[in-house]
């Protein structure tokens, strides 16, 4: 239904403000809100049948907004997952977190906005705006800082880029091992190279240079 979101995010405070204030201030309707994922796909799940969605506060939204980390997951394993089952909904990642590293996994794993919590209300309505129309949205801030990275990606293999991500999110080697499932000499192998195709001496420098 036009104008019908739904929100995931563990804080009940912000679901509960930002759901009160798009409602109060915007034509958006927020029908449900979910303080994990695995809630939000089940529901859809459920609206499967034929008697269920459409009904009452049971509808498809056009668009989810999704805190990139929620308790005990990430927003954008969600997004990988609604982007299987239900092309047709979009995803705007809401988050705290504004780096690089973030933007680039939003984007590669489906997200069509990616919009930090400290950005103005406004900011958020037209970034709803702009995706619900088909295009994709970032702030400037962070638009400019995607913009210098396009041309590395670009040149990176599916695994590089994986670590690529997590380096910009100042994860540690062990964080990158456990979330990769590879070695610690896996990660060292991959990372020496990627500071060559960079053209940086190490992870200070790579992450200055893409900040």
């Amino acid at each position: 239904m036009k104008n019908t979101l739904y929100i995931i995010d563990d804080h009940n405070m912000v679901r509960i403000g930002l759901k009160t204030w798009l409602e109060n201030h915007t034509q958006w309707r927020v029908s449900k809100d979910f303080a994990s994922s695995n809630e939000c796909l089940d529901f859809l799940d459920d609206l499967k049948s034929p008697n269920k969605a459409d009904s009452g506060e049971n509808i498809f939204p056009e668009i989810i907004i999704v805190d990139v980390q929620l308790i005990n997951e990430t927003g954008f394993s969600f997004v990988k997952k609604l982007s299987e089952k239900w092309s047709e909904i979009k995803c705007v990642m809401y988050s705290m977190y504004d780096t690089t590293g973030f933007v680039l996994q939003a984007k590669d794993s489906g997200a069509k906005g990616y919009i930090s919590k400290v950005a103005k209300e406004e900011e958020l309505v037209h970034c709803l705006e702009v995706v619900q129309s088909g295009g994709t949205y970032l702030e400037q801030y962070m638009l400019d800082a995607q913009n210098k990275i396009d041309s590395i990606v670009s040149i990176l293999s599916k695994q590089e880029r994986n670590i690529f991500e997590a380096l910009l999110q100042e994860k540690s080697n062990k964080q990158i091992c456990d979330e990769l499932f590879i070695s610690a000499r896996t990660v060292e192998n991959y990372t020496s190279r990627l500071y060559a195709k960079i053209g940086v001496k190490n992870r200070e420098e790579l992450i200055a240079k893409y900040k």
